[in-house]
């Protein structure tokens, strides 16, 4: 600190404005903690203006203009103008709006906002600096919500032909021929969107599509797919022009050279922990850079704590949502808030879309109910299925769903696996009739021997 300057001081520093540290914030106000969120760029963070958000708006786009192509079969045909500008200002506008939501939410609980990058000096002092913004802060207590940055490949330069999916979700054209260095949901979603609107997408996977995910589920979404996987890839090498990109790699063995109009890197995110003074303040990180937190999301600090993607588990804003709250709780030191979820739900939000909850691999058994023997999915042209895990004695343990709008069937299954709920209690449930989630009866149904829609010796 330096002689004379004068710190502001409040009881809560949170730093970084994305959805773990605005729910921080807005449940510290709702405590009546004094508080303030620090955000070098936008509240919302990543997932409100650079991706959940402006990505499901543009896969909503697509997935439009892939069925208003599909309905041709059913005799009905539409000319499709695509005006890439529109499209973008309409997901700016959206982001906006959303945007300033969380602005008046963080008002109305009285939370002060400070624009700018924020360093650790000390355990108990951060210095803010910024274009507009150089001030100095003193607080009790801190949560570190700064979020994950973009994995890039060593040797590889962003920028013009080489994007991340922060300028992919705001292009100003649809490029012809698109490379994605990667193949997790954030390369899928940005392969569906892109192909859906009549690029020429080629996804470079280390492995496979979704390697992380039922191989049952994944190949349903290859084969609804407009985009191309190429598998087993070892790039040979990168290189841009003024106006192109051309990568040389090889694909389970066979060599290939790709000329495309962007490369999107897509390989992943990393937590975004250096630069933020955590070694003045005595944190500790692990070798992967994430901060190490017990049940309380505290660190090794007992006045500080750190939340969502830079504690380790998956890179989600829900789950961030719920640390945060946990976090700001266990600053007002309430003895009975932690951070103890066993049903994390996730989503890949291609077309079709894949949801997953809880522990499916590891369930001792699981029954499969296909979407090709449920009224709703079949008038509506929706392939997939639902798979439900469970122990022997029926407690429900985990679920995979691929399907339409499949990220809004588990949430019945997340409950009941929090609640330790079992079979029965799901096929004892009345479930409405013709509908998706009408499938969660079915697969319990299935389960128990007692079908309704499926015949017993298929299972």
């Amino acid at each position: 600190m330096v002689m004379g300057e004068v710190a502001k001081e409040y009881e809560l520093a949170i730093i970084g404005g994305g959805p773990g540290g605005y729910m921080a914030a807005i449940r510290a106000g709702q405590l009546g903690i004094s508080t303030v969120l620090i955000e070098k760029e936008e509240v919302g963070g990543t997932c409100l203006n650079r991706g959940c958000i402006p990505s499901k708006m543009l896969l909503h786009i697509s997935e439009s203009v892939k069925e208003m192509k599909l309905l041709q079969h059913a005799g009905i045909i539409a000319k499709i103008d695509i005006d890439a500008k529109k499209i973008r200002k309409k997901n700016l506008d959206v982001v906006r709006r959303l945007r300033d939501g969380v602005k008046l939410l963080l008002k109305s609980y009285n939370i002060d906002v400070m624009k700018g990058e924020a360093r650790l000096e000390s355990r108990n002092f951060a210095r803010i600096s910024g274009k507009k913004v150089n001030e100095s802060v003193r607080f009790g207590k801190c949560i570190i919500a700064t979020g994950s940055i973009p994995r890039i490949p060593k040797g590889v330069k962003t920028g013009n032909n080489i994007i991340t999916s922060r300028e992919a979700l705001f292009l100003k054209d649809i490029p012809k021929r698109i490379a994605i260095l990667g193949a997790g949901y954030i390369a899928a979603e940005l392969g569906t969107y892109f192909s859906e609107m009549g690029s020429e997408v080629h996804l470079l996977a280390r492995s496979r599509l979704l390697s992380r995910i039922d191989g049952d589920a994944v190949s349903i979404v290859q084969k609804e797919s407009f985009f191309k996987v190429h598998e087993q890839t070892i790039i040979a090498s990168i290189n841009k022009s003024r106006n192109r990109v051309q990568i040389e790699f090889l694909s389970s063995g066979k060599r290939i050279k790709l000329d495309a109009d962007k490369l999107i890197i897509a390989m992943g995110r990393i937590p975004n922990t250096k630069g933020i003074g955590l070694e003045n303040a005595g944190v500790n990180v692990d070798e992967q850079g994430y901060i190490k937190v017990d049940e309380k999301m505290q660190t090794n600090m007992p006045n500080i704590y750190a939340i969502g993607d830079v504690v380790k588990g998956p890179m989600l804003a829900h789950k961030a949502f719920m640390q945060g709250r946990a976090a700001a709780e266990a600053v007002a030191d309430i003895k009975s808030s932690a951070y103890d979820v066993n049903a994390m739900p996730a989503a890949v939000f291609t077309h079709p879309e894949i949801a997953v909850v809880g522990d499916i691999k590891n369930s001792k058994n699981v029954v499969k109910f296909p979407f090709s023997a449920l009224g709703k999915a079949v008038a509506t042209g929706s392939k997939g299925f639902i798979k439900i895990g469970y122990d022997n004695d029926g407690r429900i343990t985990g679920a995979t769903a691929v399907g339409k709008n499949a990220s809004e069937l588990l949430g019945e299954l997340g409950l009941a696996i929090e609640m330790n709920a079992f079979l029965e209690d799901i096929e004892g449930t009345v479930h409405t009739h013709p509908t998706m989630y009408e499938s969660i009866h079915e697969a319990a149904a299935l389960a128990l021997g007692k079908p309704m829609h499926y015949l017993q010796k298929f299972h």
